[in-house]
């Protein structure tokens, strides 16, 4: 009795033993500090679009109420920039008082290597169109042919959840919570692993014409307040840090480490040669911000187009893959340290309440049946 007690223990002995030396190599540092070293470049295909931004309903000049994108020439040139007035959205107020009935929506034909949108390419009355809270691609897009997406309004409401991989090993979960509410938007994630502590960020700020502008973020690890950032803009401070308080000058255009990937998918113009003023809570960074091309995103027996955004100095890389056919989200958020990699990979999009993506299951091999 006594030897298969001991049996049994010493499996479940080197599993913990196991799960906290993984624990100690993600959280030894920060998850989000930034101190490591570029990692090799990844294989990427050139743009097939440009994100653009669209400018504000009239009624609503507080925040852009339409914002996505369009598809660009191999120039570069906005294929739809000068579509009529008719195909724009309609006003948000309109939208509310006649809205579309409620009816299932047939998505376009998958190929069978990608995981199509829950939207349709065509075939919707308009008022179907003007309410649907996300671009939506053609079924091409799906694997990064040029497209004509149509244009649409960026949800009020969106909620992505992830798994948390350190080099290459699912070692918890994660999510990330947008919220608008007029000209004031906020962002949760949170990150929950396999052991450790429950890692919450959170930052609040305004959204208007020229595009996010954060007023604070905080961060707690098991509910225990951390880091931290404040935005005084009318006096042009940063004010930061974690156990003791720090302070530096704040640029024009200067971002926590949320909003960044949102700011881009917002506006959806070229960052430019500019650098960008970032901030984790811990530290103030300057990232050179670059659109570096456009990848898949393997999710089940399917792909997801992404668009992936570096954000980039001498020696420390983010990086965001954003998903232009559910605009523009995040659906994976890596960051590499030396010989460590932790990222968050997207297993579910919701939109409003509402999911609007999960990834396929695997296709299973088609085996000769005799």
């Amino acid at each position: 009795m006594m030897s298969a007690r001991r049996r049994w223990r010493w499996p479940l002995l080197l599993a913990l033993l196991v799960s906290l030396l993984l624990h100690l190599l993600l959280f030894g540092g920060s998850l989000l500090s930034f101190d490591g070293a570029a990692p090799d470049e990844a294989p990427l295909r050139k743009l097939s679009i440009t994100l653009q931004a669209i400018a504000p309903e009239p009624g609503d000049a507080s925040a852009p109420a339409a914002l996505g994108m369009v598809a660009a020439t191999a120039d570069g040139a906005a294929g739809d920039a000068s579509a009529p007035s008719s195909q724009a959205p309609r006003p948000a107020k309109d939208v509310k008082t006649k809205p579309a009935p409620a009816r299932p929506v047939a998505a376009p034909p998958a190929r069978s290597h990608a995981a199509a949108p829950l939207a349709s390419a065509g075939g919707g009355d308009s008022a179907a169109e003007a309410s649907a809270p996300a671009a939506v691609a053609s079924p091409g897009a799906a694997h990064g042919e040029p497209s004509a997406p149509k244009l649409a309004r960026f949800p009020d409401a969106a909620r992505l959840e992830y798994a948390l991989f350190s080099s290459g090993l699912q070692l918890g979960r994660g999510e990330m919570n947008w919220q608008r509410h007029g000209g004031d938007y906020r962002i949760v994630t949170t990150v929950k692993p396999l052991i450790g502590p429950t890692l919450r960020y959170e930052v609040h700020g305004e959204f208007g014409r020229n595009g996010l502008q954060p007023q604070r973020f905080s961060a707690s690890r098991n509910e225990q307040p951390r880091e931290y950032a404040r935005f005084d803009w009318a006096g042009g401070v940063l004010d930061y840090g974690d156990k003791e308080a720090k302070q530096a000058p704040l640029q024009p255009g200067a971002l926590d480490w949320l909003s960044l990937a949102f700011e881009l998918g917002l506006r959806g113009e070229q960052p430019g040669a500019a650098t960008r003023q970032v901030t984790t809570g811990k530290k103030v960074y300057q990232f050179a911000l670059q659109l570096a091309g456009e990848t898949d995103f393997e999710a089940g027996g399917g792909t997801l187009r992404a668009v992936v955004l570096r954000a980039r100095n001498d020696k420390d890389l983010i990086e965001f893959w954003l998903a232009p056919d559910f605009a523009n989200l995040p659906i994976r958020i890596m960051r590499v340290d030396n010989d460590k990699r932790f990222e968050l990979r997207a297993t579910l999009i919701e939109f409003n309440g509402a999911v609007v993506w999960t990834p396929p299951p695997p296709q299973r091999s088609s085996k000769h049946e005799n």
